[in-house]
């Protein structure tokens, strides 16, 4: 797991008192998959695949969802019944092969659910479109209220149903079509308003996301795996603009939207970022595959060349896969920029002795990612941990003003680094580092991806704690 998935699952673990100090200074606006994750693991515990299961199932469904949007918007343009299935299958299986799609779809954070449910409320909408009762209406408003639980960027689909709407009142001039959608839209609204207040309050948690132009360029890459596979989907995709016919709308609108209005207002809402932008690659799949069965139409036409259409499509799939397979196989290991906390922390408890004393030299929440690799083993003291994060209403603690005392008793202390470069004590605390550096001496070093772990010995013995 990396630091993000630590997260997830300290604000599933604290109690109640804890978690409440905790939401009121950070992380509100995702307290509802916190929330789930809290129900979640006192039946099916925290490991790693536990945590990222609820995910996997709403990823799951969420090919589902993507299959029958395209196999709906096949239909529309005319196909037959074996036709859309054939591409609704194609076009959930592709989004399953992504590879952003496979990362954040087994992530223990919620991105996976914004996708599930901005896909339930699209395909919710259009049958509503289609003339059904009013309460198809109410659940629609009931999803555009957990779509924005799950993450408030994906409530950006809102402008591309807009445009389903206006597409539909041109056909039919049925005004009752907008009024509907107006009011169940500011329905579901009203749901997450308390939501996006809080959200407004601590804005501040992710003003390190400053993405540049080249971030924006390099966005089709992120999401559908490789420039490569990227070009093949979007080239179909271009071609099913024309081939989706009355849905162009919302699906266009839906794929480029959210990128531009979240990279525009990046400077103030800190919004762009790939992750939470992954709730667009569906409606890119699903014209591309529209686009795909447009090529397609004339050999499906041929009994005799339906067979082909079918080995061309799959043959499509497949290389997207080969395209795609340097990325899957990048996602199978932690993020590039990510160190091994696991590794780093399996030697740890296989090499500490009774009354050793930890200490972190770390910007990237090592503390938290040791508290879970070691949450059912013996670890030692955090020495320099003087106010606890659940204490603050946090992630993070706050350590020792007075270093020399805190390692005061300790004989022995682990050093946990992840500073750049060969210097671990870089970037430390000035007086944590003097106090190691003048009172201990390195017995060993031991280097893994991104991350060190040291030993340092009291260069005199330590007082008695009696």
């Amino acid at each position: 797991m990396w630091r993000d998935e630590h997260a997830s699952w300290w604000a599933a673990t604290l109690n109640t008192a804890d978690f409440r100090a905790l939401l009121s200074n950070i992380d509100a606006v995702i307290a509802p998959y916190y929330l789930l994750l809290r129900a979640w693991t006192p039946a099916f515990g925290d490991s790693p695949a536990s945590l990222r299961t609820p995910s996997a199932i709403a990823i799951a469904v969420s090919a589902s969802l993507v299959a029958l949007l395209a196999r709906r918007v096949h239909r529309a343009a005319g196909g037959s019944d074996l036709s859309a299935s054939l591409t609704g299958a194609g076009a959930g299986t592709a989004f399953a092969l992504l590879p952003a799609v496979a990362r954040y779809g087994q992530e223990a954070r919620p991105y996976a659910f914004a996708v599930l449910l901005s896909l339930l409320a699209g395909v919710l909408l259009l049958r509503c479109l289609d003339g059904r009762s009013g309460a198809a209406w109410a659940w629609y408003g009931v999803t555009l209220t957990l779509a924005g639980a799950a993450h408030l960027v994906c409530l950006l689909v809102l402008p591309a149903h807009a445009a389903a709407v206006l597409t539909s009142w041109i056909r039919s001039r049925r005004a009752a079509v907008a009024l509907n959608w107006l009011l169940a839209t500011l329905l579901g609204l009203a749901g997450i308003s308390v939501l996006v207040l809080r959200g407004n309050s601590q804005s501040k948690q992710i003003a390190w996301n400053n993405p540049t132009r080249d971030d924006l360029v390099q966005l089709p890459r992120d999401l559908l795996g490789s420039w490569p596979a990227a070009a093949v989907v979007l080239a179909l995709a271009l071609l099913g603009l024309w081939a989706a016919r009355r849905h162009v709308g919302l699906l266009a609108v839906w794929a480029l939207l959210p990128p531009l209005l979240t990279f525009a207002t990046a400077d103030r809402l800190h919004l762009f970022l790939d992750r939470y932008l992954l709730f667009t690659a569906a409606p890119v799949v699903v014209l591309a595959a529209a686009g795909t069965a447009w090529i397609l139409s004339p050999l499906r036409r041929n009994t005799a060349l339906g067979g082909v259409a079918v080995v061309l499509a799959a043959t499509l799939l497949a290389g997207i896969t080969v395209l795609d397979r340097s990325a899957m196989a990048a996602i199978r290991n932690n993020p590039v920029a990510e160190p091994d906390y696991r590794g780093a922390a399996a030697l740890l408890a296989a090499e500490a002795k009774p009354g050793d004393g930890m200490v972190f030299n770390s910007q990237l929440n090592a503390r938290r990612a040791f508290a879970y690799e070691l949450r059912d083993r013996p670890a030692p003291t955090d020495v320099m941990l003087q106010y606890y994060p659940e204490d603050l209403g946090r992630f993070q603690g706050t350590e020792c003003d007075d270093p020399s005392e805190c390692a005061r008793y300790s004989d022995r202390l682990w050093l946990v680094s992840t500073a750049a470069g060969p210097n671990p004590f870089a970037q430390m605390a000035a007086g944590t580092r003097t106090v190691l550096q003048e009172q201990f001496k390195v017995s060993s070093t031991r280097e893994l991806h991104k991350i060190k772990v040291l030993l340092l010995e009291r260069v005199q013995p330590a007082p008695s704690n009696d």
